[in-house]
């Protein structure tokens, strides 16, 4: 049975939500570092940030909502040993 088109979209709105603020997170070490020890400007940090955080979230969020394909226990005519 399938859910309904609101609850797919509040499920993958949270799960966006919580993959931006892991990604987020996990990025802000890095960033600091590359800035603190002048290795790109903050513009340039928070454009690729903004880039992976987007691609790691939308790469998480959507193959969890994806439906998996469906393939039977066993394929026709196999026997059980």
């Amino acid at each position: 049975m399938s859910w309904p088109i609101k609850f797919r979209a509040m499920s993958f709105a949270v799960t966006m939500g919580v993959t931006v603020t892991e990604t987020v997170m996990g990025s802000i070490p890095i960033a600091l570092v590359l800035w603190y020890f002048d290795i790109a400007s903050s513009r340039r940090i928070l454009e690729v940030v903004v880039v992976i955080v987007a691609a790691v979230s939308l790469s998480i969020s959507i193959y969890s909502h994806v439906r998996p394909a469906h393939f039977p226990r066993r394929a026709s005519g196999e026997t059980i040993l």
